[in-house]
């Protein structure tokens, strides 16, 4: 009975390691998703950027500042590659 007992238990602690595997790979992806998410917000605030530089209006953006936007989703998106590489090993 005693072999049983331990058999099941053994069972059950894989079964939670899988479901905690399955949790942290969720987990993962989301953060994925949302680095993923600002990147491309930053694109286009980019190309809202490059949209008021053009116009005639007294608020225009400071120089250069579509390009910092630009760079900032690049690295945004350098981040996300790596968290993706991360999931594979």
């Amino acid at each position: 009975m005693s072999d049983q007992l331990t058999v099941e238990k053994q069972q059950r602690g894989e079964a939670a390691d899988a479901a905690i595997k399955a949790a942290i790979a969720s987990e993962w992806q989301r953060c994925i998703d949302r680095v993923l998410t600002y990147a491309a917000l930053r694109d286009q605030a980019a190309v809202n950027l490059d949209k008021a530089q053009d116009g005639a209006g007294p608020e225009k953006p400071s120089e250069g500042a579509a390009e910092r936007v630009r760079m900032q989703a690049e690295v945004a998106r350098d981040i996300a590659a790596f968290l993706a590489e991360e999931t594979l090993r």
